[in-house]
């Protein structure tokens, strides 16, 4: 919603230039549907040669009606702390070997993907309820996200991830999540941490509506859409 200049739009999530996105919101919220809805649209749009999704869903575990998709590399839950493992081992893998290969191109992954035939999919990594990891991996894996968080975008990799407040994740984890959507959330304080410019705008109490910064850093107000 643009009331400004009245009018109203569709939000596009640029993932390849926004980068990590962490996505906020109480239990209530939508944030699942939010996830399914962005999932969906993606494997839509995008072909599973141009994009590989991983899904670590530590929440209901709603998202698993992905698992059979082409695009799905895999999806682990809370529990599968082998999975888990290879999937941390993998992922380090890759931002090392492409890392090894963009050396020629400036370190640009958009630029590899403009210069070059040969694929190098993007890779979005779906992290659902980061408290959950937090609380059962934090002493394992804390260290090895926060490096590659920081690390991954350069590299085409991606990393999406719902909290339910502002101070769930470390001040320096957070620094590597440059796009920020909010849902509603149970501190009114959260919305002055998360936007610059949030003023007095705060999501309507709808299931699935939220606040996200756009062009110029300005915030507007959208409503998931439900596939």
């Amino acid at each position: 919603d643009d009331p400004y200049n009245q009018k109203q739009g569709i939000v596009k999530l640029d993932f390849s230039n926004d980068g990590n996105t962490i996505i906020y919101g109480n239990a209530e919220s939508g944030k699942e549907t939010l996830l399914s809805t962005i999932t969906y649209d993606l494997m839509q749009t995008y072909s599973s040669e141009d994009l590989w999704i991983y899904i670590l869903d530590f929440g209901s575990e709603a998202l698993k009606i992905f698992k059979d998709s082409a695009h799905v590399g895999d999806v682990v839950f809370v529990g599968e702390n082998e999975k888990l493992r290879r999937f941390f081992d993998m992922i380090q893998k890759e931002i090392k070997d492409r890392k090894n290969i963009l050396s020629n191109y400036n370190g640009n992954y958009n630029l590899y993907v403009k210069k070059e035939k040969e694929k190098m999919p993007m890779i979005l990594v779906i992290l659902n309820n980061y408290e959950a990891f937090a609380e059962n991996y934090e002493n394992e894996y804390d260290d090895v996200f926060l490096s590659i968080t920081r690390e991954c975008v350069k590299c085409g990799i991606v990393f999406t991830i719902t909290a339910n407040s502002f101070n769930d994740l470390r001040y320096r984890l957070s620094q590597n999540f440059r796009k920020k959507i909010a849902l509603q959330i149970n501190n009114e304080d959260d919305y002055f941490n998360i936007f610059d410019k949030v003023g007095k705008k705060r999501p309507s109490h709808i299931f699935g509506r939220g606040l996200v910064s756009l062009e110029n850093d300005e915030v507007y107000e959208f409503q998931t859409a439900k596939i």
